[in-house]
Parts: structure tokens; sequence; C-alpha cells
């Protein structure tokens, strides 16, 4: 018997589903798991102090993408906003290396756009490393447009250093 490429993928699915995701606020509660997963993405990570800071300040808006089916959902990725309307800054976005490319960045970024916005952000902003690409291309097709360029402005842990790219959304 002969086996479609199609079939295979419908097994794999059927077998292995891939997990679903609520996106909603989050709050100090996921403080640890924001600074464990924000250091699988970053040079130089936030701590949980950092997390509880900023996710119990009142100008800050945080998303989760939690996983769902689980008694304590995990969290496979979050977005902190502070928000002073009608400007808002991306403070810090990241997700699960597992879960990257599947939509689950693209989703939370969306959701999160689109809260900022009910709570009167009209624009916003953010910088991310020139040398960060995807995120780059994920930001461009939500609409952010690149407004400036620091160069110099971000190191990694190799030593070397890269320009932060500036971009802007208007809503």
């Amino acid at each position: 018997m002969r086996w479609l490429a199609a079939d295979l993928l419908r097994i794999r699915d059927f077998l292995f589903p891939k997990p679903l995701f609520s996106y909603r606020p989050i709050g100090s509660e996921r403080a640890e798991e924001c600074a464990a997963l924000h250091a699988t993405a970053f040079a130089f990570p936030w701590s949980k102090i950092d997390f509880e800071s900023y996710l119990t300040d009142p100008h800050v808006m945080a998303d989760g993408a939690l996983q769902q089916g689980r008694s304590m959902a995990v969290l496979g990725g979050f977005i902190l906003s502070r928000l002073l309307p009608p400007d808002a800054e991306i403070l810090t976005f990241a997700v699960d290396p597992r879960r990257r490319g599947g939509g689950v960045g693209r989703n939370l970024l969306s959701r999160h756009i689109e809260n900022l916005e009910r709570h009167g952000a009209r624009l916003v902003f953010l910088e991310v490393g020139d040398d960060n690409t995807a995120a780059i291309k994920l930001y461009e097709r939500t609409g952010f447009k690149v407004i400036g360029r620091r160069e110099n402005y971000y190191v990694r842990k190799d030593g070397q250093r890269h320009a932060a790219v500036t971009m802007r959304l208007e809503i």
C-alpha cells in the first residue's frame, strides 16, 4: 500500500495533535514562568522580580498563550506592553522555542494589539534586534513599519553588538 504524504500528516495529527492555546491577560502569578521563558529567548533575561514588578504595574498590559486541556495551563508565550494612551510600547515578547513557527506568536501578538486598541492605544512602538529576522517578519506582516535604527544597541552572549530596529504600528 502506498502512503501519500497527506495521509501521513493526517495520521501524525491524529496521534500527536498540536496543543490548543487560549490567549488572555496574565498577572504576577505567572512571573516565574515568564522569567523562565524569557531566558530561552534573550541573552540577558529578566528575573522573576523584574516580571513581578512589570506585571503589577497599572500601566503594563500582559497577555499570555496558555495551553488548553491541562489542569495547570502551561505558558506557551507572553507579551508585555506599557500603555499610556494614545501610545503603547511593546516591552518584551517571547514564545516557547517548541512553539515557534506554529502560529502561537502571531495569534498572541494579534490578540494583544486588539487589547491595546480596546484600551485606547492608537500607535504601538517596539524595538527588535536587526538579527532577529523571524520577529521582524512577524511584525511587518502585522503592519509594523520601520521608523528608525539604533546602532550597537543590543549585546549578544558572544559579545557581538547589533542594531535595534525601531518599528511603529498605527492602529
